[in-house]
């Protein structure tokens, strides 16, 4: 292993979907359900994650698929209420990974919520030479392509990269691009990976 890359949603900081649908819910009157059931990562989810449309095209899609008008504000505050706190036990393991292998991250996310776990969660994110986020990259996981350009940027051979994801589809696509991929739906599955215990 010449790198350790890492997922960051579901893997280093907690993520929940509920509690967008819960904030929109209450924000438009409308009873949670009406929400979950609408909600889908379709084309314009997956366009505004690789920057090809902005928040405000993306919300207007959203409004439609969710059937709700909210102002922009609330549209924001549901969508930053996916992001949790940083999952503790990992992140304290960072700091002894980045001193032995060059530590790094990458993430299917958007403008929005980079600019948000940036600012709370700097200090947890220190470990990392450089966090690949797919609207910037212009590719998305589980795209083959999308993990053969971070490991050109990083300059190591897939082979010699152990990827780490929450997403079953994820970890399949990192496989099919070479690199050594492992799936932790959990913090414990992820910590006994990076003992090396899986």
């Amino acid at each position: 292993m010449k790198a350790l890359l890492l997922d960051l949603g579901g893997v280093v900081i907690d993520v929940d979907p509920q509690r967008c649908f819960a904030y929109w819910a209450e924000a438009s009157g409308v009873d949670v359900g009406h929400i979950a059931v609408r909600w889908r990562a379709d084309e314009a989810y997956e366009a505004f994650e690789i920057g090809a449309i902005g928040f405000g095209e993306y919300l207007e899609s959203l409004s439609a698929r969710l059937d709700i008008s909210l102002g922009e504000d609330d549209w924001r505050a549901g969508w930053n209420a996916l992001l949790g706190e940083p999952i503790a036990d990992v992140v304290a393991a960072l700091p002894a990974l980045a001193a032995r292998v060059p530590l790094y991250c990458f993430s299917n996310t958007n403008v929005v919520h980079q600019a948000t776990w940036e600012q709370r969660h700097a200090d947890a994110l220190t470990p990392f030479r450089r966090i690949y986020v797919s609207w910037q990259l212009g590719l998305r996981k589980p795209s083959v392509a999308s993990y053969r350009r971070v490991a050109d940027d990083i300059g190591v051979a897939p082979a010699d990269i152990v990827f780490l994801d929450d997403n079953a589809d994820n970890v399949r696509g990192a496989s099919a691009a070479g690199l050594v991929a492992h799936h932790v739906p959990n913090a414990a599955a992820t910590l006994a990976t990076l003992r090396g215990e899986e």
